[in-house]
């Protein structure tokens, strides 16, 4: 159904709020822009899909009082909700602007302080909720809106529950959220706590950090089994073994963010950050160390220099999804992990990364407005500084090969020649000296001698005139 079909366009729900367009459409809903004819504004409504089952309305319900409780800058307001006919609504702000998708597309990989300013909004969003006991549970760059004056906010909070309600069907076949960005938990347990929302912010993390998504495949199935497979590579690593440009950008990288992505990303819930507020307090620790140009900080010491464990199922193990996947993962399976590269918190061992393969395009289900039009992406949050980072260099060890000892045996040769000669340009410089004065000294006792004789010839001729002065 296009923008120009959609029956809803040029309706207007409850006598107040006029359809003016159509933003999304996502698996449970569709977004609209909508005029307020009560109030001079502009607003996003968001109305539920017709033919969806009464729990489905009644979690669409819950959804519009969940976001109404939260508080905080960087959470999208729900304004009201009603009812259109047996479809419910929900009235929500408009943000302006495009989403995090598009800032990905367009620049990933981004800087790591880049990454993390715009990361940081999301999670002080997340630590709000998780204090008022929420979780969004569907945490994705399309559900990060960027306005046109920098602001982001965290949009469509429609799988936010109190965290004591455990209605998810994912064991029954039915995955409610992005494969892309799932945790294990949810695809084993069909149970969510605030520690599945740090996963899929550690996900959205890397993306910003690589340009792709950690795992693909064939279905979206597929993927959310490798989410409980397999471990998320270190971006490090990630970029260093692709192309010739993600090689060469790898160092930007450090160990301690190596390992934030690697604790936020651990198969094991209980190894990651808590809650958002933990998340976020070890989220600025970690962009501080960066803008200061830092290669190690004591206070990050747990997050590098470990190395890291053989890839292992997590508990619980299950069956892998049917089919093989058509990646580039199966041609670096078997390569080494390059020292120095995986760092990752002792609380976050999960073993060592997986081969990172090529995306695969999985469908989402985007709740929030389009992406901005060329011209118009904020280049930073308005509300954050972008100090420039002194470039951090990271040497790797690696053992000495014949070839570099061979070189070492000519350089040390060559070291030996060049102090010859100038212990033989020395002497000669010596020799010339010691001849230069003895020569000296001879002349000057020549001269002296010469002076004396005149001076007897002179003192002798004057006697022998007075001589014969006297005798005449």
């Amino acid at each position: 159904m296009t923008m120009s079909t959609d029956p809803l366009v040029g309706h207007t729900l409850e006598g107040r709020y006029e359809i003016v367009s159509k933003i999304a459409r996502g698996g449970m809903a569709t977004v609209y822009r909508a005029q307020d004819l009560c109030l001079p504004r502009i607003v996003a409504v968001k109305v539920m899909h017709e033919g969806l089952d009464a729990e489905l309305a009644e979690r669409f319900d819950s959804e519009a009082k969940a976001a109404a409780r939260l508080v905080n800058p960087h959470v999208v307001s729900v304004f009201d909700q009603g009812m259109d006919g047996d479809r419910p609504f929900i009235v929500m702000e408009y943000v302006p602007g495009c989403t995090l998708r598009h800032i990905i597309t367009q620049e990933a990989p981004l800087t790591p302080v880049r990454a993390l300013d715009l990361l940081e909004p999301v999670v002080s969003a997340l630590a709000s909720a998780h204090e008022d006991g929420l979780v969004h549970r569907d945490v994705k760059p399309e559900n990060v809106l960027i306005s046109d004056r920098g602001q982001i906010k965290v949009a469509d909070f429609g799988l936010a529950r109190a965290v004591g309600n455990h209605t998810m069907s994912a064991t029954s076949g039915q995955l409610i959220g992005t494969v892309s960005y799932i945790p294990p938990e949810r695809v084993t347990r069909g149970s969510s706590d605030e520690r599945s929302d740090i996963y899929s912010a550690g996900i959205v993390l890397f993306e910003m950090l690589t340009g792709h998504k950690p795992h693909t495949g064939d279905s979206p199935i597929q993927v959310a089994w490798a989410h409980v497979n397999k471990d998320v590579p270190a971006p490090s690593q990630y970029l260093a073994n692709g192309t010739k440009a993600e090689h060469d950008i790898a160092w930007l990288v450090p160990g301690y963010l190596d390992g934030l992505v690697r604790a936020c990303t651990s198969r094991d819930p209980g190894k990651r950050p808590a809650n958002g507020r933990a998340l976020l307090d070890l989220l600025r620790r970690v962009r501080h160390a960066l803008t200061t140009g830092r290669t190690d900080d004591p206070a990050l010491a747990a997050l590098q220099n470990t190395v890291p464990q053989p890839n292992a199922v997590i508990a619980n193990p299950v069956a892998h999804a049917p089919g093989g996947s058509t990646d580039r993962s199966a041609r670096r399976r078997n390569e080494p992990v390059r020292p120095g590269t995986a760092s990752v918190p002792p609380w976050s061992r999960t073993g060592t990364p997986v081969s990172p393969p090529t995306p695969v395009s999985i469908p989402d289900s985007p709740l929030s407005p389009i992406d901005c039009p060329p011209g118009r992406i904020p280049t930073q949050p308005a509300n954050h500084s972008q100090p420039r980072p002194r470039p951090i260099h990271r040497r790797a060890t690696q053992p000495a090969s014949r070839s570099r000892l061979a070189q070492d045996a000519v350089h040390r040769r060559r070291r030996g020649v060049i102090a010859a000669v100038f212990i033989v340009l020395v002497a000669v410089l010596c020799a010339y000296l010691v001849f230069h004065f003895t020569s000296s000294r001879y002349s000057a006792s020549e001269l002296h001698s010469t002076n004396s004789v005149a001076r007897t010839c002179v003192h002798g001729e004057s006697s022998c005139m007075h001589t014969v002065s006297q005798n005449i």
